[in-house]
């Protein structure tokens, strides 16, 4: 029984790890102020997320950044930038990457 004895356990073993699928928008979240909202088609065989020419500006979205993608159907949650498109700034490259998807208006923020 665990509540005999003077040994307690020690561990992450009964504690929840932070992962998973975003179920809510963080509207309220000051800390990510970059964001865009746009038609973007997701793509699992490259990892791309795709949106029309400027819509995601060096200035804003940089390499190993985290971004969360809020109102998709299949892919709100936290990704990895891992590369972007420096030339016509249309796609981000995200890992892990996301599932078949669009167009679908997505809202993608970064701190």
């Amino acid at each position: 029984m665990p509540s005999l004895g003077t040994c307690s356990k020690q561990g992450l073993k009964y504690e929840r790890l932070a992962q998973g699928h975003e179920t809510r928008f963080h509207t309220r979240d000051l800390g990510m102020t970059k964001l865009v909202t746009a038609s973007i088609t997701f793509t699992s065989s490259n990892g791309n997320a795709t949106g029309a020419n400027g819509t995601f500006p060096t200035t804003g979205f940089v390499v190993n950044d985290p971004v969360l993608i809020e109102g998709a159907n299949l892919n709100n949650g936290f990704f990895t930038i891992t590369g972007l498109d420096a030339t016509n700034q249309s796609y981000l490259v995200l890992d892990p990457p996301p599932k078949d998807e669009g167009p679908v208006t997505v809202t993608l923020r970064t701190p």
